[in-house]
């Protein structure tokens, strides 16, 4: 009894940042009872400061805005990423395609001239003689040239363009990722008209968040694609955001007493 009487008589010498320290050391071991002493300690001082009320509300808008720029950027950001990618589709694809030509057309020029060969036959086969120095086919090469083949190389470009589900892939990405990306901001959108009734985008000027622009191609997103928030997912953030402002709104009335 007697030490713990020794010990408190020091707490008045600890600093702030000293108190705060030392009291996340007693919770982290579960030490409840150090905890209490130091906060019950801790000297009292009267503020002259700004109506908390008013204070308050730019504060925990500030948090709210924080909170929402983080979740909206990362599905910002994944959108940004899929139109790059879809505009670099037909590219590859184009790539897709030399490369399968080339492909068929070497495995026909092999088995051309191996039949050639096999055949008895002397010199080149039909179509596959030697390129020019410029290197292409020479007019007789052309000339002789298998229809089929041209035939095969369409019909193999259609096939390709069938089987690439990068397209579907990306709708369905972009879809979900709108969805989500509704779902923060319009929470954001009620809490604005509804708690400080002012609109989003003054909300946005006001703390310097410079994203409005990419906002407003995701409500042009949201007409083309037709997409709705997810409910649940809108649900969640508008609790979120609401239970942060009763939270001031609690505080200030506590304050104001």
């Amino acid at each position: 009894m007697s030490r713990n009487k020794g010990v408190g008589k020091l707490y008045d010498r600890l600093t702030p940042s000293e108190r705060f320290r030392l009291d996340i050391e007693a919770k982290a071991r579960g030490d409840e009872a150090e905890s209490r002493r130091l906060v019950d300690s801790f000297p009292i001082h009267h503020y002259t400061m700004t109506d908390r009320a008013f204070s308050g509300a730019w504060q925990t808008t500030g948090g709210i805005v924080l909170t929402l720029c983080g979740e909206l950027e990362k599905y910002l950001s994944r959108l940004d990423m899929i139109d790059v990618i879809r505009e670099l589709m037909p590219r590859a694809l184009n790539i897709y395609s030399v490369e399968t030509d080339a492909a068929y057309l070497s495995g026909h020029e092999a088995g051309s001239r191996y039949a050639w060969k096999k055949a008895g036959m002397e010199g080149d086969p039909p179509g596959w003689g030697p390129l020019t120095e410029d290197g292409v086919a020479s007019e007789e090469d052309v000339a002789a040239w298998d229809p089929a083949i041209a035939d095969a190389l369409d019909a193999m470009r259609e096939r390709l363009e069938k089987a690439d589900l990068t397209p579907a892939i990306l709708d369905g990405l972009e879809g979900a990722t709108t969805e989500e990306a509704l779902s923060v901001f319009e929470a954001f959108d009620v809490f604005c008209r509804e708690e400080l009734e002012v609109e989003p985008e003054k909300v946005f000027k006001a703390f310097g968040v410079p994203m409005w622009d990419r906002v407003r191609d995701l409500l042009k997103r949201k007409e083309r694609l037709s997409i709705q928030a997810d409910r649940a997912r809108l649900s969640e953030y508008e609790a979120t955001f609401s239970e942060a402002w009763r939270s001031h709104l609690r505080e200030a009335r506590r304050l104001s007493r």
